[in-house]
């Protein structure tokens, strides 16, 4: 078996890597990544970015449909398969530039299952390597049910895929994914479109009474909500699948799609030959991105323990690791301030305290809350469901936590997002000079 030396080994391609990847090369690094699927992550491929432009013609459909009888005379239709002749366009070739960037920045590129053999060794398409670090970007995959019938059951990957939409889905799981599908098949045409949740509460990172009004909205759309409920089994027939749950319901469907949350991939540890400390839940690393038992192991992205599995956050990992791979353990993540969206329709947004977080520490403040279906900015869209919660702390006037549920909340909430980061005053925000009218000059209001 040939063996390859390199100063640092990179497994995966998504965004966190390829900012570890090209920081490495820049300085001088001999360098080589690995990936048994397409170059380019989840993000790029299979998540964010192909999802938006799914989520884009959703947007476009509700708005003229909110604004039917108010200067638009019917609803428009959406052109599936047109729709993924459009993302397809953007995904073509996105993996083999990226091969051909990293190539001909010297980088070395490998397809393939890659495995640790040992602290310092990957094993990948019959050739060792070894390197003075190794990165772990691997990403995680979806979590599926173990239940009868579960080959009937498909991932949230196979729904971005899809070349017809079926006329009746069911989502599996209350979380963002669920929701944001949801309301894009609803827009698109679905006849019937279900999400099946086994808790009470859906779209539990994000603010209550925010999911409230979006939830009261998705039933608007045609989105049934069922919760404290779950699949036991499914079956196909003549007439589709059946979802059977446990409180014996039968979901008829032609599409069952699972969203129920994703988990660390971990192939590449198989064996544990590395001495890589971690669970079920992912890799476990130090503030610097480092194995907590093998400190030639850097781990950044989905892989990770306790992942917030956001994109703007496994880039920042991507960086701190290379950046103490270059210099030694010195600059830890900053994971503070993240905004964070569920891009449903209205769309949801949060940063900071939530009320309950606020409350738990003992902190002096005020809740700003209020619908803003009445303003202008909504009801200039055809806006019926829209409210924001604006924490403010009664001692110095800093925002403490934002949380929006509206037309634009996606973007608005980076405002906010630099004024807990700055510390940027309530009253500053009310006098600022916002170009006008915005949603973005709206907070003035929210604020005051």
């Amino acid at each position: 078996m040939s063996t390859q030396h390199f100063d640092t080994i990179v497994i995966g391609s998504g965004t966190s890597a390829y900012f570890a990847i090209t920081a490495l090369n820049k300085a001088g690094k001999k360098v080589a990544v690995i990936d048994e699927r397409p170059y380019g992550g989840t993000c790029a491929l299979r998540g964010c970015q192909p999802k938006k432009y799914l989520v884009a013609n959703a947007e476009a459909v509700a708005m003229a449909d909110h604004l039917v009888g108010k200067g638009i005379a019917e609803t428009p239709r959406t052109d599936w398969p047109a729709l993924q002749r459009l993302t397809n366009a953007f995904l073509d070739g996105v993996s083999d530039g990226e091969v051909e960037e990293f190539e001909s920045a010297g980088i070395t590129t490998s397809k393939g299952r890659a495995q640790l053999t040992g602290p310092n060794q990957v094993s990948v398409g019959g050739q060792q390597l070894t390197a003075g670090t190794i990165v772990l970007a691997t990403g995680a995959t979806p979590r599926r049910a173990d239940i009868p019938g579960a080959e009937h059951a498909h991932d949230s990957e196979h729904f971005l895929r899809l070349p017809e939409l079926p006329e009746r889905i069911v989502f599996v799981g209350g979380g963002y994914i669920s929701f944001e599908f949801a309301h894009i098949a609803a827009r698109a045409g679905a006849k019937e479109v279900t999400i099946l949740h086994r808790s009470e509460r859906v779209l539990k990172n994000f603010d209550p009474d925010m999911v409230d009004i979006v939830v009261e909205a998705s039933g608007a759309a045609g989105i049934d909500i069922l919760t404290n409920d779950q699949p036991t089994r499914y079956e196909s027939g003549p007439d589709g699948l059946v979802a059977h749950t446990k409180d014996g319901r039968e979901i008829g469907a032609d599409l069952v799609i699972e969203a129920t949350g994703r988990v660390a991939n971990l192939s590449v540890l198989a064996g544990d030959h590395a001495g890589v400390e971690h669970s079920p839940r992912g890799i476990v690393v130090d503030e610097f991105m480092r194995s907590v038992s093998n400190p030639s192991v850097y781990a950044i992205g989905d892989v990770i323990a306790g992942s917030r599995m956001l994109a703007p956050v496994a880039d920042e990992e991507g960086k701190v690791a290379a950046h103490n791979i270059l210099n030694g353990p010195s600059k830890a993540i900053d994971l503070s301030v993240v905004p964070s969206s569920a891009f449903t329709i209205p769309s949801l947004a949060t940063v900071g305290l939530s009320e309950a977080q606020a409350e738990a520490q003992g902190l002096d403040f005020k809740a700003k809350t209020g619908g803003t279906a009445g303003w202008p900015s909504s009801k200039r869209i055809g806006e019926g469901h829209a409210g924001y919660k604006i924490l403010i702390d009664n001692k110095d006037n800093t925002i403490l936590g934002a949380h929006l549920a509206r037309h634009n909340a996606a973007e608005v909430i980076n405002i906010f997002a630099l004024a807990i980061k700055f510390g940027i005053k309530a009253a500053d925000l009310a006098e600022f000079l916002w170009a006008y009218p915005t949603y973005t000059s709206d907070l003035k209001y929210m604020v005051r």
